[in-house]
């Protein structure tokens, strides 16, 4: 175990804590628990800015957890510190903290489900190419598109943790100034927006690129075995 390993451990321990800070305010009547219901409150002419204290130290933990994906792969390229162990699990906590994230976001009406549905299925989706593509030994390696598809959706989840319709006591489903259809809650939303079709458009780069290797209509030859004399 090195120092690049301790990392990654800690951001998959920091994920239950931020899920566990998400559901426990009740926004809307839709809080899948009611319970640590701390406010800072911001009285404006025109409308209230409620804050969550759960979001905020929430917000805080979740920008730690993503510069520790930065951190730990630095370290172990930097160092030599690179094994199979940060490989797989440093993979995990990544798909872990953003789809879990974006799941309860999801269930809380802070960002629309289809969108929750693009990111997640886009994840799997390239989960499976880079199998296929293993299968064939081809590395699939990370383009230019795929990192700010990546850097544009932890912005978009941060923001989503300090301001959003549901802070400005804004309602799901309807247009006013500050509800979720509002052009408040629009702007907001925009580096999700964003990060939604940069995953798209990287998903459907990676296949593209890789097209001739997963449309290969070859039969597999199954290996043959040997007898032992």
């Amino acid at each position: 175990m090195n120092w690049a390993n301790y990392i990654t451990l800690i951001r998959i321990f920091l994920i239950p804590v931020i899920i566990v800070l998400i559901v426990i305010v009740p926004f809307e009547n839709n809080s899948l628990y009611n319970g640590w219901d701390q406010r800072l409150v911001i009285e404006g002419n025109n409308v209230t800015y409620s804050l969550p204290i759960s979001y905020l130290i929430d917000g805080i933990l979740f920008i730690i957890a993503s510069l520790t994906d930065l951190l730990d792969g630095y370290i172990a390229r930097r160092y030599n510190q690179v094994t199979t162990f940060g490989k797989f699990f440093d993979s995990i906590a990544d798909k872990l903290l953003t789809n879990t994230v974006l799941i309860v976001f999801a269930c809380a009406n802070i960002i629309p489900i289809w969108i929750s549905v693009i990111l997640i299925a886009r994840d799997f989706v390239i989960d499976v190419v880079r199998q296929i593509l293993a299968i064939k030994k081809v590395v699939m390696a990370a383009n230019q598109l795929g990192r700010i598809r990546a850097a544009m959706e932890m912005f978009g989840m941060t923001i989503l943790f300090f301001v959003g319709f549901l802070m400005f006591n804004g309602h799901s489903l309807q247009n006013g100034q500050w509800d979720e259809f509002g052009w408040v809650n629009q702007i907001i939303m925009i580096p999700i927006y964003l990060s939604t079709v940069l995953s798209l458009s990287a998903a459907g780069s990676y296949i593209f690129l890789n097209r001739k290797t997963l449309f290969d209509m070859t039969v597999i030859k199954k290996p043959t075995l040997k007898s032992i004399q």
